[in-house]
């Protein structure tokens, strides 16, 4: 007996379904995200919430270090306009693109950080925040920040040394030095090389970002169960959350810190007129 077959209509109508009900989850999803990330990571429900606090407080403790004109590679929607604004007179952000980002950008320009579409020498200060890992050509990209970096210009990055893969464009890993030893590869003298978190509390947010992030809010067949779930999951991450901190006081250690931050300046004049 010969299969039925079924009218083509069918089969495009289930499609255009299918499609419109991925399309639904997929905002639902994105609103979901934006909203945790606004409301909840001020709490210890949030799984990330050590990361997001130690990494403010690390940048709002070195914001004093920018001045004049600050070029922000890799802004995204420029979460630290507001620390670094008594310090600087402008601030310019550049993406790789008006649509980069998952959350999207308020770039003031687009461009490739490994070739920066600026003028030798125009920006006081350069801010480069957890972007590094994502950047295939690190020497290239220092080299350029120093390019366009004054004399007597500060930049200041934050890179992870400790995360998940995240990204199609996910390349490194920086320890301590790792930024710090290609800075100085391009005459850049590093004045600071800070962990932004204890050894406990990194810990206990990749236990979070493994069992929290990656499956019941990244994953398209539990994010539905983890919107069921979610103020148990929440607790259970608060839990975690607790314990990281708890034996962060117990037994301190930065050894194994999510990021680092690094600040370094680019020499004054008289002394790139000596240097040549």
């Amino acid at each position: 007996m010969d299969p039925i077959k079924l009218p083509e209509f069918t089969t495009l109508e289930k499609r255009k379904q299918h499609s419109g009900i991925a399309e639904l989850v997929r905002k639902i999803h994105h609103t979901d995200v934006l909203w945790a990330e606004k409301y909840v990571s001020k709490t210890p429900f949030y799984s990330l919430f050590w990361i997001v606090r130690r990494l403010k407080r690390v940048i709002r403790e070195n914001a004093k270090y920018a001045h004049g004109a600050m070029l922000d590679v890799g802004c995204g929607l420029k979460p630290h306009a507001r620390v670094f604004a008594p310090y600087i007179d402008k601030h310019v952000g550049l993406d790789y693109s008006p649509v980069s980002g998952y959350r999207g950008n308020c770039a003031d320009v687009c461009g490739d950080a490994a070739a920066l579409p600026f003028a030798d020498g125009c920006f006081d200060t350069i801010l480069c925040s957890e972007v590094m890992v994502d950047l295939p050509d690190p020497e290239r990209t220092i080299a350029e920040f120093e390019r366009v970096l004054a004399p007597n210009g500060t930049l200041i990055t934050t890179a992870a040394f400790v995360h998940p893969v995240h990204d199609r464009n996910d390349y490194f890993r920086y320890p301590p030095d790792g930024l710090a030893v290609i800075m100085r590869r391009h005459g850049l003298t590093v004045e600071r090389v800070v962990p932004t978190s204890g050894t406990a509390v990194t810990l206990a947010a990749m236990i979070n970002l493994y069992w929290y992030d990656c499956h019941f809010l990244w994953n398209k067949w539990l994010y539905p169960i983890g919107l069921v779930l979610r103020p148990l999951l929440w607790f259970l991450c608060f839990i975690i959350n607790m314990i990281g901190g708890l034996f962060e006081l117990i037994l301190p250690d930065k050894l194994l810190s999510f990021s680092h931050l690094t600040v370094a300046r680019k020499c004054p004049a008289a002394d790139l007129t000596v240097g040549k």
